[in-house]
């Protein structure tokens, strides 16, 4: 703007030249129209200059024969478009129609026959837009522009003996300079400018001998600070260095030809060496390197189109040195991604897309070139459903099922059948129930609930189908604690046993004789033998036996006959398990009072 400015003022220079060589003309011209020669009627002289019969020429004298006005039509349409003002036969002003609208768009002042001021009108707003002032021989002293139309002067420029010297601009019309330009030889020599006119300086450009920019700063992110350095040759911008950090040390330098990038250079991560080279084609990224983890190597490796988009990268991710992903796109938008998750130097896993997102992914467990595991994802991009060859066999044999996201059913072919043998449920991403076809007729005989309290899993064995579970298994910790069996189908559990954290049985209830409630209980110890059991043989709900055994052959038993809920009766057996020994409580006191051992017979107490 600034350079556009100085030949504007170069032509203006020009003009004043001309306009003096104007001035001489017209001065003989005026000789010739002076009172007393022949066109001159009273006191306003109309003259033809060029003969071509329009009057072209008009000039007003006073009383006193002395000129006061000149009027002239410079294009002959027979209109005055400029008009010159006297005093004492001295040129004081001369205002010019320069578009022939009819309308005054051009004053100059002159004293002492010099000229002192220049004024030029917008035909747009008809106010002044500029105005310059001139020093006594003439040359530019300052300039004074209203480049939006608002009426004020954002535009001000100072000259030196003809030659601009400094300037200042207000560029967004609030009454505050932003812009402070110096020159030498009417050429720039330094810039700096307040964009948002808070004080703050966010650039600062520093020209060669040529006026060409050889220097710039600039504050970017208008914090305060010059983080943005830049170095031109004969105006063309060379290099870039980046400081964001304000640590004295460049994080991003980038190499410029024809005022185009050519390569450029990062650091991320603080330690003063560049991390990240790219290069440039046509002003384009083409290919790029990167050492992701510091180690010094390069690990990603970045190949672009002829638009600069991202065509191809190839990443180590394990840093081995090793290429283990590869990704593909077009028109920057991901194609496909193929990597190897297991790090065994085959890639098994391989992404693709439709539209930028995930739409299949395959995985080749048994790198035989064909995927075992497929995993289909919905238009938002949610994992939708799965399939997987899990025994290797060339068979899908498993298939998962979600809803936006979450896992709801898994379904299973144990056996290679063809057919689901299992079954599991999820709600809100946790299993919430399995089935199983063991024997792969089709009816699904196990069940499996998962929390379902107190239980974290119980598992029921319905092997006949109708709906009532002949066995029920129960665990914490995924270890068995309680099971129930339903040996008669009719829907109440005939025998009961109890485990430990451990899984080891201490405790169980047998309805014995089929009569739909609990008759025996049974008591072990640690090694799952049984010590001790208690029996209802009247199924009146009170215990009236009680079995004691050593190494799991019986011992003692003890007998309630009459109720009272204390044994009264008491028999003891060896090895064999043949009697021994017989007892009686005769009274009911707690105490026997008969003993009968094997083959005789004692009486005790009275």
């Amino acid at each position: 703007m600034l350079c556009h400015s100085k030949k504007r003022l170069s032509k203006k220079n020009n003009s004043i030249v001309l306009h003096s060589l104007f001035l001489l003309f017209f001065a003989g011209a005026i000789s010739l129209i002076m009172p007393g020669s022949s066109l001159a009627t009273r006191d306003i002289v109309k003259k033809d200059s060029n003969k071509d019969g329009k009057i072209d020429r008009i000039a007003y004298f006073n009383k006193r024969g002395k000129i006061i006005k000149l009027e002239i039509d410079s294009n002959a349409d027979e209109i005055m478009d400029r008009f010159q003002y006297y005093e004492q036969e001295d040129l004081k002003r001369v205002e010019r129609d320069t578009n022939h609208d009819r309308k005054i768009d051009s004053r100059d002042y002159f004293e002492a026959g010099k000229r002192i001021r220049h004024e030029r009108v917008s035909a747009g707003t008809g106010r002044i837009d500029q105005i310059i002032e001139f020093d006594s021989e003439e040359r530019p002293l300052k300039m004074q522009k209203d480049t939006t139309g608002d009426g004020r002067f954002d535009s001000i420029y100072h000259f030196r003996e003809g030659k601009l010297s400094s300037s200042t601009k207000d560029m967004d019309g609030n009454g505050k300079v932003n812009v402070w330009q110096t020159y030498r030889d009417d050429k720039p020599l330094e810039r700096r400018v307040d964009e948002d006119a808070d004080g703050q300086l966010e650039r600062i450009v520093f020209f060669d001998t040529e006026g060409l920019p050889r220097e710039s700063r600039h504050d970017l992110d208008r914090d305060g600070n010059m983080e943005v350095f830049r170095l031109y040759r004969r105006g063309v911008l060379l290099e870039q260095k980046k400081d964001l950090d304000q640590d004295g040390r460049f994080e991003i330098v980038t190499q410029y030809k024809d005022d185009v990038p050519v390569e450029q250079r990062k650091g991320a991560n603080g330690d003063g060496r560049f991390d990240t080279k790219t290069r440039f084609k046509e002003g384009k990224p083409f290919y790029q390197e990167k050492d992701g983890n510091f180690d010094g190597k390069n690990d990603v490796f970045v190949h672009y189109d002829a638009r600069g988009y991202a065509e191809k990268m190839e990443e180590d991710t394990r840093h081995t040195g090793q290429i283990d992903r590869i990704r593909t796109f077009r028109n920057g938008e991901p194609i496909t991604v193929i990597y190897d998750a297991d790090g065994d130097g085959y890639k098994e896993t391989e992404m693709f897309f439709k539209k930028g997102k995930p739409s299949l992914q395959t995985q080749d467990a048994n790198q035989d070139g064909k995927p075992d595991t497929r995993i289909y994802f919905n238009a938002r991009a949610e994992k939708q459903r799965v399939e997987s060859d899990t025994n290797l066999d060339g068979k899908i044999d498993t298939w998962e099922y979600y809803r936006d996201g979450r896992l709801v059913r898994a379904e299973r072919d144990n056996d290679g059948s063809g057919k689901v043998s299992m079954k599991i449920f999820y709600k809100n991403g946790k299993k919430h129930k399995l089935i199983h076809d063991k024997d792969n007729d089709g009816h699904f005989e196990i069940t499996q609930w998962f929390n379902r309290s107190p239980w974290p899993m119980v598992m029921e064995l319905d092997a006949d189908g109708n709906g009532k579970p002949e066995a029920r298994y129960c665990y914490k910790k995924n270890v068995l604690r309680l099971k129930e069996i339903d040996e008669n189908g009719d829907g109440h559990p005939d025998l009961r046993e109890h485990y430990n954290s451990e899984g080891k049985l201490i405790r169980s209830h047998e309805d014995d004789e089929g009569g739909g409630q609990f008759t025996i209980t049974w008591f072990y110890n640690d090694n799952e033998e049984a010590i001790r059991a208690e029996k209802d043989n009247n199924h009146d709900g009170s215990i009236d036996t009680w079995y004691h055994y050593d190494k799991g052959n019986v011992k003692i038993v003890a007998e309630d006959t009459n109720g009272d809920g204390k044994p009264d009766l008491w028999e003891e057996y060896d090895a064999s398990e043949a009697i021994v020994k017989r007892s009686r409580d005769l009274n009911f006191d707690g105490e026997p009072d008969v003993k009968e051992m094997a083959g005789e017979k004692v009486k005790q107490g009275g």
